[in-house]
């Protein structure tokens, strides 16, 4: 059952009235769905962070150490594949690896069928850390959507896949 909201309204309808307002020649209604979106990026990153601090992770080691988690033992992978997996390039990649690395969670070494690649695997202490923070992550993430009922969940999921799907296809930045 979906919780009530507090309230009808939110910053973005204020944004909306406000740019119409100052300028009645602009069409702001994307500010209804992307505004929305970007809102709730920013939102979703601070508590994730916050309900992450707890296992020593932000949402950029979270993201390794989830990745390789879900990898069968002994939950490794190349780095470039983790960077996909990721969507970061190689170069950010390294650095998240760095971070992790360091924290004890994941080791590195050298691909024995090919010398240039790197193998990341969760050490014993990553995999702990790792199914600890997953488990706290999901049950926080489900309850930010107590708001809605299971159908407008369902009905959401798909407008954000087709979204997504179409600003995939047409992955040139505008401008």
């Amino acid at each position: 059952m979906a919780r009530q909201s507090v309230r009808d309204q939110d910053i973005l309808d204020e944004l909306i009235r406000s740019w119409g307002l100052a300028r009645p020649d602009l069409d702001a209604g994307h500010l209804a769905t992307i505004g929305r979106i970007s809102r709730i990026d920013e939102l979703l990153k601070q508590r994730v962070d916050h309900w992450l601090a707890p296992f020593g992770l932000s949402w950029d080691m979270f993201d390794v150490v989830a990745t390789l988690r879900r990898q069968p033992p002994p939950h490794e992978m190349r780095a470039g594949a983790l960077a996909g997996w990721c969507l970061l390039s190689t170069g950010a990649m390294t650095k998240r690896i760095d971070r992790v690395e360091k924290a004890g969670l994941a080791s590195r070494h050298a691909d024995p069928s090919d010398r240039r690649a790197q193998i990341v695997r969760l050490t014993e202490r990553g995999i702990a850390v790792a199914d600890q923070a997953i488990t706290a992550h999901f049950a926080n993430a489900r309850g930010l959507t107590g708001s809605l009922t299971g159908r407008e969940l369902h009905t959401l999921a798909g407008l954000l896949r087709k979204l997504l799907l179409g600003m995939e296809a047409d992955a040139s930045p505008r401008g």
